[in-house]
């Protein structure tokens, strides 16, 4: 109920401000026609209306998939985000225009007797407005078009090798498959998971996991999701833990979907595995609950402590963690940690995702320990991807040192 209440606000709030901005940046003479303005907001009450009742009644009744409220749901989001892109550039230009008109950036304005007629600085500062804006969605929308029917879905394979230290001789090459964020619900339904399912099958890797974000916020899908899921397979066994949006959706009953199609659920739990990727002493597989637990009240957050106990203290960690920023916590004490959680940034702006993520995809290493961090399949807010393909991960663990290239 409160994360529906939250999408309420910020799609309210935001079409409520995006549109009348966009609108008049768009077209200022018609918006500043005095009877137009009733107009406009008629039009802004409109958008808002439509696309609040589409994004609740999509949330809460659409199917498994989608079926035909998946367009609709989806378009209301990507308009939500293009239009608050646009009201962000349509801002930064009307504030330039009037600095300009202030002559901040120009020696001669100093110098001028008189301002030039109030009338010609407006007409030019909304010229500015005006293209900065249409040109902004100009490259915006084919981008968007793209990153929803393409980029979303075209998911690549990633092969890399990881150094553990101290893994037993007998555990070389042992291979995991890492599927993550797979949002399960109206934009990843039974075809997208389908293909997803049929690499990992093709991977054939010794264990499975999954790393978080398995549903996507709905609890009416879970049984149709754990369907879905009941194909994997591995020799070692198939294994999860839980990401925020499975506590959204319910973490109780996400958990037992997957114990009941045969997935092994760690939440702040552990296995060894031995030489025949069975129980026995080799390699301990750790799962921690995800950061958000604790302040959503579903769960008792990450607790590596409580995961380890009973495992011998020699034998290397891997740890399976929602949210990488567990490694600041756990890195000393874990040899690789796989997480998901960013989607690659999702909409990724190169120089800007970085600055605001500490981890947003790949390798990260400190000291003995390493940390990657898969793009994951599924996407949340907008159905799309941009600058982050969407992944499966074959993880080879070796004990002898790997160059790195």
């Amino acid at each position: 109920m409160a994360s529906q209440i939250l999408v309420s606000v910020i799609v309210t709030s935001t079409l409520a401000v995006s549109v009348p901005v966009t609108v008049r940046a768009l077209f200022p003479r018609w918006a500043n026609i005095p009877g137009n303005r009733a107009r406009l907001r008629l039009i802004t009450l409109a958008v808002v209306a439509v696309a609040l009742a589409t994004e609740v009644y999509g949330r809460t009744r659409a199917p498994f998939g989608g079926g035909p409220l998946r367009f609709a749901v989806g378009s209301v989001r990507a308009l939500v985000f293009l239009l608050f892109g646009a009201l962000l550039v349509a801002v930064a230009a009307e504030v330039v225009g009037r600095l300009l008109q202030l002559g901040w950036w120009s020696s001669r304005a100093i110098r001028r007797e008189a301002p030039p007629p109030v009338e010609v600085v407006d007409s030019r500062r909304e010229v500015l407005t005006h293209a900065a804006t249409a040109g902004a969605l100009a490259i915006a929308a084919p981008t968007f078009l793209r990153g929803g029917l393409w980029s979303r879905t075209d998911f690549a394979v990633h092969t890399l090798e990881i150094h553990v230290p101290g893994l037993p001789p007998s555990l070389e090459g042992l291979t995991l498959v890492q599927i993550t964020d797979l949002h399960l619900g109206v934009f990843t339904g039974p075809r997208e998971i389908g293909a997803v399912l049929d690499q990992v099958a093709r991977l054939r890797g010794d264990l499975v996991v999954i790393t978080g974000d398995i549903l996507d916020h709905n609890p009416r899908h879970v049984s149709e999701a754990m369907r879905a899921l009941a194909r994997l397979q591995a020799r070692g066994g198939v294994h999860a833990v839980l990401g925020n949006h499975d506590h959204y959706t319910g973490a109780g009953p996400v958990a037992r979907g997957l114990r009941a199609v045969g997935i092994r659920t760690h939440v702040n739990a552990s296995m060894t595995l031995g030489p025949d990727g069975a129980r026995g002493r080799g390699l301990v597989l750790a799962g921690v609950d995800d950061i958000m637990a604790p302040r959503l009240g579903t769960g008792v957050g990450p607790d590596l402590a409580a995961a380890l106990r009973g495992r011998d203290p020699d034998d290397p960690v891997v740890l399976l963690a929602h949210n990488p920023m567990v490694f600041d916590d756990v890195e000393h004490r874990v040899a690789l940690q796989l997480s998901g959680h960013t989607h690659g940034g999702q909409i990724n702006t190169p120089g800007v995702t970085d600055r605001m993520l500490p981890y947003v995809a790949g390798l990260y290493r400190h000291g003995g320990a390493t940390l990657f961090v898969s793009r994951g399949i599924g996407t949340t807010g907008p159905p799309l991807r941009i600058n982050a393909q969407p992944e499966v991960v074959r993880v080879a663990l070796t004990g002898r040192p790997v160059r790195s290239g």
